[in-house]
């Protein structure tokens, strides 16, 4: 069992010498959490153990970035200026995409140890050898995020950019958690929530990263923004994005054995079925083609093609640059061709993600009775 929020809240209060947690946008989803891990997701003795780490850091690290706030206050004043998002179906290539980007010098994207220990903030001149790094090392490890299966799906590490949803876990509002536990009262509440001030803490966070590390545009990334575009849009009028799309009949599979492998790094209770992904799926892309359907929204997207971009990234790159305006340098380029590189090496030596429609209830006529329009407006080429 894992204790109740205001015991594990008074446990980050004696860890951190601190008792600030800032606006009280947690605390219900802390307490709706926790009783739902304790009623209803069944986890064995290791995955109790991950999670009240999990949690508990997330409360250290939110006292304390309320503490820095109030001591540095360059932070509250740092600008953020024409934020990138990249966005779309899970599994469509918006990870490789995004580590793609992110090495464009001029760009900064949050790698996983300065999202999981960010105070104090990080200072470019120790940014590569900062201790934090291990120490998050450390931590994905016991959690079991380098288990070879999660490596084979999603490269976690240290080092490497991540997405937004970690930021989130700030809040206590991410759809990590309905990943990796079965918790449904959650999963309600959090379909429930307004984003904008979860949006408003993601900003806040973003300022604190960059407070004495700062670089001209933020690189983010997320499937899980489609269902707050409105929100997101609220708190960045001026980000621009990146769509990806790929054929739903490799997505839905692929995600599903995804959340398959979260679910039994924490539990030895992992249900049949796609988790409910395929309307939950459904539904965001509705969102992103009634948001692009605006005035003035649709000219702030760039369409991205997992085949297209598989096949000649920096051409697809070299088009994102184009059409919002963006120098790319001999520099940046040089930068991404050396990651290209080391990334192909790693794909070769890793493990490999194997994963069909049967094993989890899915079929092409129900793919396409539900993702048929969305292929159609975007002309996603089939992979079949």
């Amino acid at each position: 069992m894992l204790p109740s929020a205001r015991e594990l809240m008074l446990e980050a209060e004696r860890a951190t010498g601190l008792s600030d947690f800032g606006p009280d946008l947690f605390r219900r989803p802390l307490e709706v959490l926790l009783d739902a891990i304790n009623s209803e997701a069944q986890l064995h003795e290791l995955g109790e153990r991950r999670a009240r780490r999990r949690l508990l850091e997330s409360l250290c690290t939110r006292l304390r970035i309320v503490d820095d706030r109030k001591r540095i206050p360059g932070i509250a004043a740092q600008p953020i200026v024409n934020p990138m998002f990249v966005l779309g179906l899970p599994r469509a290539g918006t990870t490789f995409l995004h580590n793609l980007l992110a090495q464009d010098p001029d760009a900064r994207s949050p790698m996983t140890w300065e999202i999981l220990y960010p105070s104090p903030p990080p200072v470019e001149a120790t940014y590569a050898t900062d201790p934090r790094i291990e120490r998050a090392a450390e931590a994905m490890e016991f959690e079991g995020f380098m288990g070879a299966e999660l490596q084979s799906i999603h490269p976690f590490d240290a080092r490497r950019p991540e997405e937004c949803n970690f930021i989130w876990e700030h809040s206590l509002l991410t759809v990590n958690y309905i990943a990796w536990w079965n918790v449904p009262s959650y999963a309600r509440l959090l379909g429930s929530t307004d984003f904008r001030a979860v949006y408003a803490e993601h900003r806040s966070f973003l300022q604190h990263l960059q407070v004495h590390y700062p670089r001209p545009r933020w690189v983010l990334k997320s499937p899980a923004h489609l269902a707050h575009l409105d929100a997101l849009n609220a708190t960045y009028p001026d980000a621009i994005f990146v769509q990806c799309h790929r054929d739903p009949a490799k997505v839905m599979p692929s995600l599903s054995s995804n959340l398959a492998a979260w679910r039994r790094t924490f539990s030895d209770h992992v249900p049949a079925g796609d988790f409910g992904m395929l309307e939950m799926q459904a539904q965001g892309l509705e969102n992103v083609a009634a948001f692009r359907a605006k005035p003035g929204i649709d000219a702030r997207f760039v369409d991205a093609h997992y085949l297209d971009v598989q096949s000649d990234p920096l051409t697809v790159v070299r088009r994102i640059y184009a059409h919002f305006g963006l120098e790319f340098t001999a520099r940046c380029e040089a930068t991404m061709r050396a990651w290209l590189a080391a990334d192909r090496d790693g794909h070769a030596r890793g493990p490999r993600h194997s994963y069909d429609l049967g094993t989890y209830g899915l079929d092409l006529a129900r793919i396409d009775s539900v993702f048929g329009d969305y292929v159609r407006r975007y002309g996603v080429t089939l992979e079949r």
